[in-house]
């Protein structure tokens, strides 16, 4: 079965003192870490074992956000100055 590709992103949370790592397809889920890309592993590591869990059950997947979409997030935090990393699997 194909794997979704999901796009990751690491942004810096002054509120948590913590990088936060995010997920395009999984809104509520997040993972906190020290450095950049503890964050990015840590979330990529979530959003395997919540797919995984979602088969098991026979849930369906979230459809990926389309690449691009997050264009104005990315252009808006390079703005501000908000570090911000992407990565995509």
């Amino acid at each position: 079965m194909d794997e979704p590709c999901y796009e990751y992103r690491a942004s810096w949370s002054a509120e948590d003192d913590a990088w936060v790592g995010l997920c395009d397809g999984f809104s509520l889920v997040s993972h906190l870490a020290p450095t950049e890309s503890a964050a990015l592993d840590g979330i990529r590591s979530l959003v395997t074992d919540i797919v995984a869990d979602l088969r098991s059950d026979g849930e369906p997947l979230p459809r990926p956000t389309p690449w691009g979409q997050h264009d104005a997030e990315r252009l808006s935090g390079a703005a501000t100055g908000a570090p911000i990393a992407w990565a995509e699997t």
